[in-house]
């Protein structure tokens, strides 16, 4: 059986061979604290390091928070699973007009309205999130009305806005601070980050980026996470240890019943199966995966596993619950888009369930080697990219001539700019250079961020001007139309 001494030796030695700073890491069963500890890096510049009172964005943790908050008005009789979300947001507006009707609050929160992720309307971009709502309308599906799952942020946006309305709070954040966070005395938790410049809290992780190349991991900037509903409560190994009981002990906390079982049901209850992809089979050795309310759901060694991560800038977080077992798993990792979290969600699972080595995997080797296929396929793919290109096919204007401002209904605009003979566009509130690939086809370079160049390609208008930009910006939808504004680029106004 795997042993908590082996736990502690696997959290170091995964550190080592992701080259990643720190985690902090806690596992509980029942109301037996198995592990709570912090292991490498907060601050690798400073030495410090990460404790269980680390402060952490928790980034789409926030979502079950979200869905919780949901609940609570459902059992005070102010919102319905299965109310029409028009009827208490009668501006609710999705391109499909026979979901625009019928999308209630559990088709929001179990994602399943049609709309793939649609990620480029709020990423960088500024927009408020009554913006972002009121934008909903121009964002097209690509399913049917409850006949996919995909993962969509903007959904719990929505929600966000409902849960503030019926509650009489002036915010999201006010809301779900006072009825979910307070009551259970999450005292290091808030619904988003300190104010700069704030001294509250002085035990905070900061964020790093590891590319595929590297092996020291490198700090970024603090990202300013938009998201609310959807991703922006920030919090610790502890407080998590104590929200997750709530989910392995019927709704209880400390002796308040924060959610009737009843709902709590509901929310553990798998609404949407998802798709399997190779990886994932090949991984887990199944392809039975599944989403409630605020929680992916799947069978792990005979039990029945609660789960939802969390990835931004800098960082990459787990947490995990089996209600049988009365077993509670968080892992928290300040390091940006890697998996080591999840491998040692598992792994911890393991040790929780008294699992036999010889029944189950290596995790931390199993996803290393998947994420190292997954980066052996991105370059593969830029090398296949520049052996399609067409050597030689100019483009059909000079540089300066694709300058502009770009539009499009529900996005912000792209702006392109040329300076010395080279472009460069702002797309996602972040500047990119542009490269000529073929005739009017170019690059997005993001091999510094994403490891990846994006093709767009611009169209003449009947006077044979550059009149429009053709970017994949949702590419589960194709290509975007950007309409040509203006022929010099105007950044927006702060």
């Amino acid at each position: 059986m795997k042993s908590l001494t082996d736990l502690d030796q696997t959290i170091n030695q995964a550190l080592q061979d992701w080259h990643i700073p720190g985690a902090a890491v806690a596992v509980v069963k029942g109301d037996e604290t198995l592990h709570m500890k912090g292991h490498g890096f907060r601050d690798v510049e400073q030495g410090l390091p990460i404790t269980e009172h680390t402060r952490f964005p928790i980034a789409s943790m926030t979502k079950p928070f979200t869905a919780m908050g949901a609940a609570i008005l459902v059992e005070e009789g102010l919102l319905n699973w299965d109310q029409p979300i028009r009827d208490v947001l009668p501006d609710f507006r999705l391109y499909d007009d026979y979901a625009t009707s019928h999308a209630t609050l559990r088709d929001l929160l179990s994602h399943r309205t049609g709309l793939p992720r649609h990620d480029a309307t709020w990423h960088g971009t500024g927009k408020s999130r009554q913006a972002l709502f009121d934008g909903l309308r121009h964002l097209k599906p690509n399913a049917d009305f409850r006949n996919r799952w995909q993962y969509n942020n903007l959904m719990y946006e929505v929600v966000g806005l409902l849960c503030a309305k019926v509650s009489g709070a002036d915010s999201w954040e006010s809301f779900i601070q006072a009825r979910v966070i307070d009551p259970l005395g999450l005292s290091a938790t808030t619904a988003n980050a300190e104010p700069e410049g704030s001294t509250r809290f002085t035990d905070i992780a900061l964020p790093y980026r590891l590319k595929n190349s590297d092996s020291e991991p490198s700090r970024i900037p603090v990202y300013k996470n938009p998201l609310g509903p959807a991703g922006s409560i920030h919090s610790t190994l502890t407080d998590l240890v104590t929200w997750i009981k709530v989910h392995t002990h019927g709704g209880m906390s400390n002796g308040l019943q924060l959610v009737s079982p009843e709902n709590l049901a509901v929310m553990h209850t798998p609404h949407m199966i998802i798709p399997a992809t190779a990886q994932q089979k090949n991984l887990m050795n199944h392809g039975l995966f599944a989403y409630g309310l605020g929680w992916f759901i799947e069978p792990y060694q005979g039990v029945t596993l609660y789960h939802h991560g969390g990835n931004i800038g800098g960082f990459s977080l787990m947490a995990a619950f089996v209600p049988q077992e009365a077993i509670g798993v968080v892992v928290l990792t300040n390091c940006k888009g890697k998996a080591m979290a999840k491998a040692l969600m598992y792994h911890a699972l393991d040790v929780a369930l008294g699992i036999d080595p010889a029944h189950t995997k290596n995790w931390s080797a199993e996803f290393l080697n998947a994420a190292q296929q997954t980066e052996q396929e991105a370059n593969n793919a830029l090398a296949q990219s520049a052996a399609d290109q067409v050597k030689n096919a100019s483009a059909s204007h000079a540089l300066e001539d694709y300058a502009g401002t770009y539009t499009a209904p529900g996005y912000a605009d792209i702006l392109v700019k040329c300076e010395d003979k080279t472009l460069s566009a702002l797309y996602a509130g972040e500047w990119y250079a542009v490269h000529h690939y073929h005739y009017d086809v170019f690059e997005l370079d993001r091999e510094e961020t994403y490891g990846d160049r994006v093709k767009f390609s611009f169209a003449l208008d009947n006077s044979g001007s550059i009149g429009a930009l053709n970017y994949p910006i949702e590419p589960e939808i194709g290509t975007t139309c950007f309409t040509r504004l203006h022929k010099a680029a105007k950044e927006p106004q702060a």
